[in-house]
Formats: C-alpha cells, structure tokens, sequence
C-alpha cells in the first residue's frame, strides 16, 4: 500500500489494525537499500504500507515529524505506537524489521 498526502488522511487506519509505515525518499540511498528489507514484511504477513517523502514540500514531513529517512512508524488503531527513526549516515537495518514482526504479529493475536 502506498500512501500519499491525500489518502493518508483518508486511509482508515483506526480499523486497520496494527501497521508499519515506512517514510522513505527516492534520493536516498538508505531508503533504497533499506526497501528489500522492509518487503520482508510482506513474506511474513505482517500489514505494510510506504510514503515516498522524495517531495520535500509533502506535509507528512511535519504532521508525523520526520527528520531522517527512512523512518518507521507503527499504528495500531489509528495511533502510533512506535517509532524507528533512520540514524544519520546509517538508515536502518533488518534487526528493526524482525523486531517489528514480533511486535505486529503479537498485536494481531490479540
């Protein structure tokens, strides 16, 4: 799932369930090689969706306080429960998706 500024808002993430978003850029280099990894959710059935910020004017930037990409973001019912955000000149790496997995895979047993 892709979202944009205009159907985030539209997107009914309070009946969603548990999710991860991904906040990436196609200009960086981290978000790129990040990007197989993040797929991985998908292998484990664990509901994803990706908000290209590559527009620097997008207004997601602010609304969920994004400083770095790529940033992950966990919802659950509509409200975010945690957060991974990119480190500086690192990214992120697949330690943050098998402890997402975990997390979301519990959440859905609930």
């Amino acid at each position: 799932m892709n979202l944009t500024p205009d159907n985030f808002r539209g997107q009914n993430l309070k009946n969603a369930g548990p999710i991860a978003v991904l906040f990436e850029a196609g200009w960086c280099p981290f978000c790129r090689g990040f990007m197989p990894i993040f797929e991985s959710l998908q292998q484990a059935k664990v509901p994803s969706a990706i908000v290209d910020l590559s527009d620097l004017d997008n207004p997601l930037w602010e609304t969920f306080s994004i400083d770095i990409v790529p940033t992950i973001l966990l919802f659950n019912s509509g409200k975010i429960i945690q957060r991974y955000d990119g480190v500086s000149g690192q990214g992120l790496n697949a330690v943050i998706i098998k402890e997402i997995i975990s997390k979301l895979k519990s959440l859905q047993e609930l």
